[in-house]
């Protein structure tokens, strides 16, 4: 979505950028302050791909409503992971990816609530009531139906994802020392975990990881060519030292309590051994036994 916005910004338009609290939540009230007379769009992600902060986004819409201000969500993390309804949060517009939910790469959607102006993106036929020109894929777009069929039916097994996720939130506090969670403890995707490690880099941990047959990552897949920190820890006010050892662990259906033990058995002394050849970790060991 920055991307977007900054291509607006290249095309003359103002964009307001409002800032959220340490767990990554925006504050409604700060959105209603940042509208102007001008303001012709609210664009907000409902949970966010790093940290898994799932947003006020109902809240939001209503404000939208009675500014007479459009409000979008991109929604390409929730679909699947989290009940979503158009009608109960009020958007006039949400979007997400098949992907994201085993559709075929490719095909994603658009919702737009009925009234709601929308310029064409690509000009041609009428496809699409003229929003966007060009023959269908109808082929990818029934995978995404029956993909999008398959997810909402397993939402309620996100139950069990989120005692999976907790306890290996909790168990990774408890096995190692200098950690601390990434967001929201309460208000995030079931499956999502991002937790810091100080004293040791981000990149060393996955590839420690990646050798003993445990995927995480280190922010989003969209941003995986630079070595620079994330710009959502340091925008919840994540120091660059700790926004730089920190991972993310998604968990879905597909994994299992023995997963859980398996990384809970194997995590703690990969950190440990890190920090055994940091400099950084001696000194501050030093520091803090005078």
């Amino acid at each position: 979505m920055l991307h977007a916005l900054e291509s607006l910004e290249r095309d003359g338009y103002e964009v307001t950028y409002v800032d959220v609290n340490e767990n990554g939540v925006i504050d409604p009230a700060d959105v209603e302050k940042a509208i102007r007379p001008d303001t012709i769009l609210i664009a907000i992600m409902m949970a966010n791909n790093e940290i898994g902060t799932i947003q006020p986004i109902a809240e939001i819409a209503a404000i939208g409503k009675q500014h007479g201000v459009t409000t979008f969500t991109d929604a390409v993390q929730a679909v699947g992971n989290t009940p979503v309804n158009v009608a109960d949060l009020g958007v006039d517009m949400l979007s997400f990816s098949g992907h994201k939910i085993h559709a075929p790469k490719g095909i994603g959607v658009l919702y737009i609530r009925t009234g709601t102006r929308v310029r064409s993106l690509i000009d041609g036929g009428g496809q699409e009531r003229g929003r966007r020109g060009g023959t269908e894929n109808v082929a990818f777009a029934v995978g995404l139906a029956k993909a999008l069929e398959i997810a909402t039916a397993r939402l309620p097994e996100m139950a069990r994802v989120k005692a999976m996720r907790d306890r290996l939130m909790q168990g990774l506090l408890d096995k190692i020392p200098y950690s601390r969670v990434n967001g929201d403890t309460e208000k995030r995707l079931d499956g999502n975990l991002n937790i810091g490690f100080e004293f040791v880099e981000g990149e060393s941990l996955l590839m420690w990881l990646d050798a003993s047959g445990i995927c995480a990552s280190t922010g989003s897949a969209c941003n995986s060519a630079s070595l620079e920190p994330s710009h959502v820890l340091l925008s919840i006010g994540v120091p660059h030292e700790r926004a730089h050892g920190s991972l993310r662990f998604t968990l879905s259906h597909e994994n299992t309590e023995e997963d859980v033990d398996y990384i809970l058995a194997t995590l703690p002394a990969i950190v440990q051994r890190l920090r055994d050849m940091s400099p950084l970790y001696d000194s501050s060991m030093a520091r803090i036994k005078d």
